[in-house]
């Protein structure tokens, strides 16, 4: 037993009954000694864990077990992630962008050097439209990409990354991140900025990139943010695959749906003048069960032949709705942060790299520390504005309301981020007015004739 004057510990004494009902037993020092077993080479599975003492005691016994059990917990942390040398996959860091590599411009023909003037005349009498989209480098990649990597393996580049006319595929800055984050990827520094540390193929690399280099190279650079990458790295930890969105630029219009009229408008023929034009106009009147042209000096139902209750329930509608097929005003361009940031798609969704299909969410992510208030009507409007229309189909949306309602025609997710926690709420744009309560017709509720019939017994 120790003695009384061996404690000088800073330790809450064990007759604080208080302090010790109060303590919860997760937030407690835990016993991380069985960390010192991940250095030894012969451990091929992870070590159970150690045993974890709950009453507390004034004793140099077990303040040497938790200095010891601190001490294995910063050893586990400070040691180096290494690469297994057969699947290491090495990236080069490029600052100024997409580039071609060194040995394509010492191999450049000299007669290219020359100007052509054949060549200049069609590129004068060329379209504008032929020309490559904003975005896009000489090369075919994103401008915005910054990392390259020349020998690309394994399953993160089915998704990520786009391939230059040299097989070498870049990456953009949140997808780099990511990759050196997870100890998927060895990035490495220009040799004009560090010097020569290796070689990649027949090419001469720098010495290699740590994680907090990385961190302030990329962070902050064409766009992204620690907001966005969060939300990035969340979702792709997930499985889910992540893209760019058009507007992910703040200096855009933010514009992603199509510009194109709606298919559905109708415009009426005039009616013919004199007496036989009047005297359609007014059998046109009487028929037509929609019109409340008379409901301003009659009947709020109107003077019309009423053939069902349906005639009346819509002459009854006389607010009027927005029809999001059919919008009245121009688009409104949309200011950050509300603005489509990342197309995400499904883990069970196909995708390929050249051509990517419809994707299944649309992402503006909103710092909450900045934007400390709700966004305005006007603010959801232009966002929902900016997608493409998506209306409520299948056949489960047919049979129920509330999926339909819910669903919408437009839909767009934020992503909330609010000091490293991020909550997901999905805003779409729905048409009450579009749903017609009384035209549906289910099925009869209850018995036939009325009253309460219980259920047989089997």
């Amino acid at each position: 037993m120790a003695d009384a004057d061996e404690a000088a510990i800073h330790l809450p004494s064990s007759n604080d009954s208080g302090m010790q009902i109060e303590t919860d037993l997760s937030d407690e020092t835990q016993d991380f000694r069985f960390l010192n077993f991940l250095s030894d080479n012969s451990q091929s599975s992870l070590p159970k864990r150690g045993e974890k003492d709950f009453e507390p005691n004034p004793t140099l016994h077990q303040a040497d077990i938790l200095s010891a059990s601190r001490q294995a917990m910063h050893n586990a942390l400070s040691y180096p992630r290494l690469h297994n040398p057969k699947n290491v996959i090495i990236g080069v860091y490029a600052p100024d962008g997409p580039t071609p590599p060194a040995s394509a411009k010492t191999t450049e023909p000299a007669e290219s050097k020359k100007p052509d003037t054949d060549a200049t005349a069609t590129a004068d009498a060329e379209p504008e439209f032929s020309k490559k989209p904003a975005g896009t480098g000489m090369m075919g990649v994103s401008a915005d990409a910054c990392v390259y990597v020349s020998n690309p393996k394994g399953q993160f580049f089915r998704t990520m990354g786009q391939a230059d006319r040299w097989n070498r595929v870049w990456l953009l800055p949140e997808e780099a991140l990511y990759l050196i984050e997870r100890g998927s990827l060895d990035i490495r520094w220009p040799v004009w900025m560090t010097g020569p540390a290796g070689e990649v193929g027949n090419e001469e690399v720098g010495i290699p990139m740590s994680l907090q280099a990385a961190y302030s190279c990329f962070i902050g650079r064409d766009g992204l943010t620690l907001e966005r990458y969060s939300v990035y790295t969340g979702l792709k930890r997930l499985g889910y695959t992540m893209l760019r969105a058009a507007s992910w630029d703040e200096h855009g219009d933010g514009m992603e749906g199509d510009s194109t009229e709606s298919e559905g408008s109708q415009v009426q023929k005039p009616q013919g003048p004199g007496l036989a034009g009047i005297f359609g106009r007014f059998l046109e009147w009487l028929s037509d069960s929609s019109s409340t042209g008379s409901t301003a000096t009659g009947p709020l139902a109107g003077v019309g032949i009423h053939r069902s209750y349906n005639d009346i329930y819509r002459r009854l509608a006389i607010v009027p709705w927005y029809d999001p097929v059919n919008p009245q005003t121009p688009r409104t361009p949309t200011t950050p942060p509300f603005r489509i940031a990342f197309s995400v798609y499904k883990p069970s969704t196909p995708f390929r790299k050249t051509a990517p299909p419809t994707p299944d969410f649309r992402i503006a992510v909103v710092d909450a520390r900045r934007q400390t208030t709700i966004p305005t009507v006007s603010q959801l409007g232009a966002l929902l504005e900016s997608t493409p229309l998506d209306p409520p189909q299948g056949p489960k949306m047919e049979k129920q309301l509330y999926m339909r309602l819910r669903h919408g025609y437009r839909n767009v997710i934020l992503a909330v981020f609010d000091q490293g926690v991020v909550s997901y709420l999905r805003v779409a744009d729905a048409a009450f007015g579009k749903e017609k309560i009384y035209g549906d017709k289910g099925a009869p509720r209850g018995p036939k004739n009325g009253g309460y019939r219980p259920k047989p017994k089997r």
